[in-house]
């Protein structure tokens, strides 16, 4: 069908990108207004659904356990661990550029992190109690923002190098359910409103779909020995090597 192969044109292709980078960005400017104006209401409803009581959270100690050991995942030192092994990875492997997106990724994740916490300087929740000891400001949430930016991130440039579809949507599914996970488990543990999450995983969506578009452009520059994997299949690609 035709608008099959108008799915498939790059130039269309990047503008629908570029729309839901749009729509990403004034969904995160609309949150920020509601909570401008006060989100007590819908925050604190969710929090406390969360508890059997505003101290103890719903079930076990061993599910509390384990949603801590969860969140640690978008922690700055697992996430600083993560980057620095990836960024080594990718050099060792001749992927200088790749190893520049993801510290770009990082980095302005980060730095984008800051500003907002500093302008908005929104307090923790204190209608519940925190499991997992708050840190800085509560909006937008740091954990949800750097987790929705660095494994989705991640995902893609290990999909790019997988032979099928199939596994490469999986790949990418993993790191965006990883990122949602850690992002409710910040909500389980009580250290931020439900507003900060949601606003954490614009931001963070918004940048990871930013250096996926940037990683597209950079697929030509592969190892100059290899062709890329074939991208519309379900059967791997023969790699041609030359002699």
């Amino acid at each position: 069908m035709k608008w099959k192969g108008w799915l498939k044109n790059q130039d269309l292709r990047l503008l629908m990108e570029l729309a839901i980078v749009g729509a990403l960005v004034v969904a995160f400017l609309k949150i920020a207004h509601e909570v401008a104006e006060g989100t007590e209401s819908f925050d604190h409803t969710i929090l406390l659904a969360l508890r059997d009581t505003p101290s103890d959270p719903i079930g076990s100690p061993g599910t509390e356990a384990a949603i801590m050991h969860l969140s640690g995942l978008g922690s700055g030192a697992v996430t600083t661990l993560v980057c620095v092994m990836a960024v080594t990875f990718l050099c060792l492997s001749g992927r200088w550029r790749y190893a520049g997106l993801v510290v770009a990724c990082a980095v302005g994740t980060l730095l984008v992190m800051l500003v907002m916490k500093g302008i908005y300087d929104r307090p923790r929740p204190t209608i519940v109690t925190a499991i997992d000891p708050p840190g800085d400001e509560s909006f937008p949430s740091g954990h949800s923002m750097i987790a929705s930016a660095l494994y989705p991130t991640l995902a893609v440039l290990v999909a790019r190098a997988l032979p099928t579809r199939r596994l490469r949507v999986f790949t990418v599914a993993c790191g965006v359910f990883l990122a949602g996970m850690i992002g409710i488990s910040r909500l389980y543990l009580g250290v931020h409103y439900p507003t900060d999450v949601l606003a954490g995983w614009t931001i963070g969506c918004t940048w990871a779909l930013l250096c996926g578009i940037v990683a597209r452009k950079l697929a030509p520059n592969v190892a100059a020995h290899e062709q890329p994997l074939a991208p519309d299949d379900d059967q791997p690609a023969e790699r041609v090597r030359t002699k």
